[in-house]
């Protein structure tokens, strides 16, 4: 008995040793990735990650409060740097925390934008932005941006028209993301119409101003040693960008593309959430005197079959799914019978307007979006 305490009080002191070293050595790893990440580098030859740290920390466990004004923080007059394999940008905020050279009021824009990191501007500089290259196309049209990243769809629009009475825009102008708005963005979103009330539970914001996925995402004990543990937070850095991840989560994979049934236009889109909120943002902006288009984004897959979004078990029968039903004719479909107005880009689009490994529009895309939508804009005022 007295050799196995022995034995066992051996391994133990083995074990938390490990354990310490494990720890120490997962915090410097992530130090240093951290701090080499947020280095300012004007070239993407040698390949340097640098994050979007453009969101303000409300609290210590760094949870989302969904504000009136902006929907999440935002960190206003800020500047910073963002890259990763395929582009290296610049960052402005301006003092409404908007990435806009310009500071708008509500009731001044006469055109809105809303939506996500495609009209954001995901990868490109301000000016290149489909926004900006359509104001540019009309001159003397006061525009505004009202778009962020991560997991941003049309209930966070809808939120944001309810509590801002004084935005009254000409035209608001929507762009949906096709890959994930009708699904996975949804589901980490909890929106009562009735109350007016947004919930992000499932994002939070890091000490350096990222959004990041929370905690009770993850399978236990991940969940709980996440908190705690820098050892857990590397592993699941890394496993997460892998092909494993789903193993991760418990009940929600976040950012995850379209179900097979939902891409193959089998999933009946009259009751889904991003579409009624669309409706709602239609009747709103009527009322209001003004005009709604929703600019509808295809995935990447339409165009190149380089690194497609879309689901694994799609990515062999990609020429199957575009030339059958998809989702993509689908919203057109329901948008059509809900007599809302869209605007479909694909004619100017091409594989030279997406990014090779990034699923977003590239300088040239926006351009052509920017362009087209424009046009589309002045024969509806005409």
């Amino acid at each position: 008995m007295k050799k196995f305490l022995k034995n066992l009080k051996k391994y133990l002191i083995i074990f938390v040793i490990t354990l310490i070293f494990l720890e120490i050595g997962s915090y410097i790893v992530l130090r240093v990735t951290s701090s080499s990440s947020t280095k300012n580098t004007e070239t993407t030859s040698s390949y340097t990650q640098i994050p979007l740290t453009i969101y303000k920390k409300q609290n210590e466990d760094g949870e989302i409060q969904p504000l009136k004004n902006a929907v999440v923080p935002v960190k206003e007059n800020y500047e910073s740097r963002w890259a990763y394999r395929e582009f290296n940008v610049s960052v402005k905020t301006n003092k409404k925390g908007l990435r806009d050279t310009e500071t708008l009021e509500n009731n001044e824009v006469d055109v809105a934008f809303f939506g996500d990191s495609f009209t954001f501007g995901h990868g490109v500089e301000v000016e290149e932005r489909y926004s900006n290259v359509f104001a540019d196309s009309l001159q003397g049209v006061k525009v505004a941006n009202y778009a962020y990243l991560s997991g941003f769809q049309p209930e966070h629009y809808e939120y944001f028209i309810r509590n801002n009475k004084d935005l009254q825009a000409k035209h608001v102008v929507v762009g949906m993301y096709i890959g994930n708005d009708l699904a996975s963005d949804i589901q980490e979103t909890n929106y009562d119409r009735a109350t007016n009330t947004l919930e992000i539970p499932m994002r939070m914001i890091s000490d350096e101003g990222s959004i990041y996925n929370a905690p009770k995402l993850y399978v236990f004990p991940i969940n709980k040693l996440i908190r705690y543990s820098y050892f857990t937070k590397l592993v699941v850095k890394m496993i997460n960008r892998s092909h494993y991840r789903k193993i991760l989560f418990e009940n929600l994979l976040p950012n995850v593309p379209n179900s097979v049934a939902l891409e193959t236009g089998k999933e009946s889109l009259e009751n889904n959430r991003g579409i009624i909120a669309l409706q709602e943002l239609d009747n709103m902006v009527s009322e209001r005197g003004g005009k709604l288009t929703v600019l509808l984004i295809p995935q990447n897959y339409f165009f190149s079959k380089k690194n497609p979004h879309i689901h694994p078990e799609l990515k062999d029968k990609i020429n199957e799914v575009i030339e059958g039903d998809n989702v993509y004719k689908a919203i057109q479909k329901e948008l059509t019978n809900r007599k809302i107005d869209f605007f479909n880009p694909m004619p100017v689009l091409n594989e030279a307007s997406y990014f090779d490994e990034d699923a977003h529009w590239n300088k040239k895309g926006h351009k052509e979006v920017g362009e087209a939508l424009a046009d589309h804009i002045k024969t509806l005022q005409e």
